[in-house]
């Protein structure tokens, strides 16, 4: 799957957890590969290539099979906390059940809980995407969980205002690590930012907010890069004709593109292929075109 598309339910993206930066990396390679799977359920295997893992990372070739050992074993015993929307309570779950680890193999197997597949797969909720290989350059963890956090947000260029205290407990920081405000933003806050605005598509900044001289929450500003012309996607009309009426049939471009009321498929590809003809929607849809075989 050339996309490598990466799909978590707003409540995994908006979740509190600490997993160290090979801990992260192990699952989202993890998710990608599950959604590849006809059938997602509580006994299928997630095999995960060592090699796929080096190259996608760019990781040290001699240290990643030990990485990878160590990541499995505390990957058993993390665990996260979530709101769940339907019975307004919070709830605990952990990432994986089983897993196996063989040198000889070459690869990872790791077995998703019931409800980590549940916020990877339903389609119908609300969820959130983005490519694997935007956030494959990260060296701190925190950037790829603020990365998480602000691409949420993208449509709207800015994201709530996130109390201090939860905003820590969403980057999986203990209340003993960078327990100062200075040291905060130098280590996790700054450091993300100028991680994610360097090697990412997007640019993101942020604003303080106070109560008295007291820092209290932090707003999240956030906009895509612009494109050179250079850059500029466009599809001839035969792709066009194409990708419009595979994107009429996608349950997850229908959130984002909404069908007018009473259309049938037809008549929705044509309002798809109207808006293909603009560039800036070919960038703008880009993971949806690639999710259903476009390669640029």
């Amino acid at each position: 799957m050339n996309s490598k598309l990466v799909v978590k339910d707003n409540a995994l993206i908006e979740a509190s957890f600490n997993l160290s930066l090979i801990e992260q990396r192990l699952m989202l390679m993890g998710i990608v590969e599950a959604r590849q799977l006809p059938n997602l359920t509580l006994n299928t295997p997630i095999k995960i290539s060592v090699k796929s893992y080096i190259e996608q990372f760019g990781a040290d070739k001699a240290n990643g099979y030990t990485q990878l050992q160590t990541a499995v074993n505390t990957l058993f015993d993390r665990q996260f906390s979530y709101f769940d929307e339907s019975s307004n309570e919070k709830f605990k779950e952990r990432w994986i059940y089983k897993a196996s680890y063989m040198d000889s193999k070459g690869h990872v197997i790791l077995f998703f809980t019931p409800t980590v597949i549940s916020m990877i797969s339903r389609l119908y909720a609300n969820f959130t995407q983005y490519l694997l290989d935007e956030v494959s350059d990260f060296k701190s963890k925190y950037s790829i969980r603020l990365y998480e956090l602000v691409i949420k947000w993208l449509s709207n260029g800015k994201t709530q205002k996130y109390e201090l205290s939860d905003l820590r407990a969403k980057l999986g920081l203990s209340d003993t690590e960078y327990k100062t405000m200075s040291l905060f933003k130098a280590n996790v806050i700054d450091r993300a930012v100028n991680e994610i605005n360097k090697k990412t598509d997007i640019t993101v900044s942020y604003e303080q907010f106070k109560q008295g001289r007291t820092i209290t929450h932090i707003l999240f500003k956030m906009k895509q890069k612009p494109q050179s012309k250079s850059q500029t996607l466009s599809l001839t009309d035969k792709q066009i004709d194409l990708f419009a009426k595979k994107l009429a049939q996608s349950a997850q471009f229908q959130t984002v593109y909404v069908a007018p009321v009473g259309a049938s498929v037809e008549e929705y590809a044509q309002q798809i292929k109207k808006k293909l003809k603009q560039p800036k929607n070919v960038q703008q849809w880009l993971p949806y075109l690639q999710e259903v075989g476009y390669t640029s």
